[in-house]
């Protein structure tokens, strides 16, 4: 049983995962850093780390760009520490061909698990927002 030391009879714990509106060109390559730290704020050693991402759809209009268990997977990416990476990062990337099948108001989130799936944490979630192309 928790108690409280003072009269407050609510108090959250835990933080909701940083949401992200990643925006590109269809057809065009795409990608974005993600910095990951400790609860000191150390970066974290990426190749301790699985990294797993997915895009979806959701099956409902009035779903789109929110992040809902109601869609169907698009694709799945494989984040990784680029050789321009710093310590705790690492980079999520479309290529031109992967984002010619993605439309506005997909969502995705960002999961890292350590060895035995011990850890399980979702770094980032959000929605995309495709543009249209005008030079093929």
């Amino acid at each position: 049983m928790a108690t409280t030391r003072s009269r407050n009879k609510e108090y959250g714990v835990g933080e909701k995962p940083p949401t992200v509106v990643w925006t590109f060109v269809k057809g065009d390559t795409s990608a974005f850093k993600v910095y990951v730290t400790d609860d000191v704020k150390n970066p974290l050693t990426i190749a301790d780390w699985t990294i797993a991402m997915k895009i979806k759809r959701p099956n409902l209009a009035a779903n789109l760009g929110k992040i809902t268990d109601d869609a169907v997977t698009i694709m799945a990416l494989t984040p990784i520490r680029d050789a321009d990476d710093l310590p705790g990062e690492f980079t999520v990337s479309l290529t031109a061909a992967e984002s010619v099948s993605l439309r506005t108001g997909d969502i995705f989130d960002i999961q890292l698990s350590s060895a035995g799936n011990a850890q399980v944490w979702t770094v980032a979630q959000g929605s995309l927002v495709v543009l249209e192309d005008v030079t093929d």
